[in-house]
């Protein structure tokens, strides 16, 4: 019987170690290889680049206003700032439209310009009055239709609630 009596541990048989080794260089590769990705993808289209790099880009100043309760008679607007945030130019393929998910009465958008040059903004205004009898929740969405090709078809929300 062969009793080990020293605190030393056993050195691991070689093909064992070699087996380890080879396991090791290719965990070392491997994450190498991840990290070399990754710092290629940050590197070479950063967060807010597109598959669509240089296209235009239409970017609203907020996705929603909510008018809440709004007593009949009274004029409101809601009013969106428009950006092309891409290279090339971005012009509206039709002109805005109200969809009306719930309510009645649909106004008319007003847009300050059809076509935007890189960087260049404008305005969209929604104004609008209910009366009597066309109370209730309004849940319009104003349809943006663009050569913008990863959202040729963006919306912004008007709430309100008339009574």
């Amino acid at each position: 019987m062969n009793v080990l009596l020293s605190s030393e541990p056993t050195p691991p048989r070689p093909r064992r170690r070699r087996t380890l080794q080879l396991i090791g260089a290719l965990l070392l590769l491997t994450l190498g290889g991840l990290v070399a990705i990754r710092a290629h993808r940050s590197a070479a289209s950063p967060v807010t680049a597109t598959k669509h790099e240089g296209a235009p880009e239409l970017v609203t100043d907020k996705a929603k206003v909510d008018f809440g309760v709004v007593p009949f008679g009274k004029w409101i607007e809601a009013t969106f700032e428009v950006q092309n945030a891409g290279r090339e130019t971005l012009e509206f393929t039709e002109s805005p439209y109200i969809e009306v998910v719930k309510g009645c009465c649909p106004p008319s958008p007003q847009l300050g310009k059809r076509s935007l040059k890189s960087g260049e903004r404008t305005s969209l205004s929604v104004k609008f009055m209910m009366y009597r009898g066309m109370g209730g929740v309004h849940d319009f969405r104003v349809h943006l239709r663009t050569n913008d090709p990863a959202r040729p078809d963006q919306t912004v929300q008007i709430l309100s609630d008339w009574r």
